[in-house]
């Protein structure tokens, strides 16, 4: 079986789980591992994961926000009409994405500002992680809201709160995404 990289039922949103999923089985993996003493003197230098689960973590990180976009750019197509609106596409993909925004914040640990692949992450998330912390809530917050508005099937219901939702990413990705 080959997974294609176009939206449909097949294509990326199954490619992009797949990888959330190897990627969360990684650092899982990667987390339960005891690290190795590091000698007295290399103590304090030595860095708290590995380059290879460094990179893990970003591509587990890149994976979920390439889940989250699959599902939330045809939202707002379907809030702009630009296409055409389905109810129960828009409550599938808006339940998706509250349910991604419930695992965002977990996708930047520790130690993952850099690694030996291009992120777009910010050092910035890490420096400040209160700010970034509460940026990530009130995603969670909207994007939850928005699955509750999807529910009434009234795109009069819908748009504010897909406009509040997509508020909430671009709060984040002004201060802590690299464009």
């Amino acid at each position: 079986m080959t997974l294609s990289l176009v939206s449909g039922r097949n294509g990326l949103f199954p490619a992009a789980a797949a990888l959330v999923a190897l990627g969360l089985a990684a650092v899982t993996a990667q987390a339960q591992k005891p690290p190795a003493a590091p000698p007295m003197a290399a103590a304090a230098t030595a860095p708290a994961m590995s380059a290879k689960a460094i990179d893990q973590a970003i591509k587990y990180r890149q994976a979920a926000y390439t889940v989250l976009y699959a599902s939330f750019g045809p939202l707002g197509a379907m809030a702009s009409g630009k296409m055409p609106y389905d109810a129960k596409a828009f409550q599938v993909r808006a339940d998706r994405v509250a349910f991604m925004a419930t695992i965002t914040p977990e996708v930047f640990p520790a130690g993952t500002a850099k690694g030996g692949i291009p992120s777009k992450a910010k050092p910035e998330i890490w420096q400040d992680r209160a700010d970034f912390d509460k940026l990530m809530k009130d995603l969670g917050d909207k994007t939850a809201a928005l699955a509750v508005a999807a529910k009434s099937g009234s795109l009069d219901t819908i748009k504010p709160a897909f406009e509040a939702a997509a508020g909430a990413c671009k709060a984040c990705h002004d201060k802590y995404k690299v464009e």
